[in-house]
């Protein structure tokens, strides 16, 4: 019998699960950098890596495909990772947010207003009254909505770094026999 080799998305499903545990690292450290201002610091780091960590696992599946997999499915393989592993992280962050912050946005939004009323410029600024607007009406984002809102963004950013990436990971390799 031939053998039956997992397609990109069991692959995807598969890599997603540790890819959403180190997109949740992300989140739950810009959560709470205004608490631990070096998860700050974390933050940044685990952004700009989040580009290697879905190179990674494109390289390994070209690698594993003997040097045969084509640029659309690399690509593809990196937007179902960000999309797998963005899902899970939703999930997770949305119950960070709701039970361990629920007033996120809410800090969020008066840490800009404490900042923008220090400088004059700023302080007559239409973003300013927005944000007094929307802290006065209460029409700050749910955790809900916050959450949703990362996720969209998440999955954008994957797919434009995922085709870039895709493009690295099919540098040529020794195949195998």
């Amino acid at each position: 019998m031939k053998e039956q080799r997992p397609t990109i998305y069991q692959k995807a499903s598969v890599w997603g699960v540790p890819f959403g545990l180190y997109l949740t690292c992300a989140g739950v450290s810009s959560v709470f950098a205004d608490w631990f201002p070096p998860l700050g610091f974390v933050f940044m780091l685990l952004l700009v890596a989040s580009p290697l960590v879905v190179y990674y696992f494109q390289r390994r599946y070209f690698i594993e495909e003997n040097g045969f997999a084509e640029y659309a499915a690399l690509w593809m393989l990196g937007i179902m990772l960000y999309i797998f592993g963005t899902v899970l992280a939703s999930f997770i962050m949305f119950l960070v947010i709701q039970f361990g912050r629920p007033d996120f946005a809410y800090d969020q939004v008066q840490h800009a207003i404490d900042a923008y009323s220090k400088i004059p410029e700023l302080r007559d600024s239409e973003l300013f009254r927005v944000m007094k607007n929307a802290v006065e009406r209460q029409a700050l984002p749910t955790p809900i909505e916050t959450v949703f809102n990362a996720f969209w963004f998440v999955t954008f950013w994957g797919c434009i770094t995922s085709a870039i990436t895709a493009i690295l990971a099919r540098r040529s390799i020794k195949r195998r026999n």
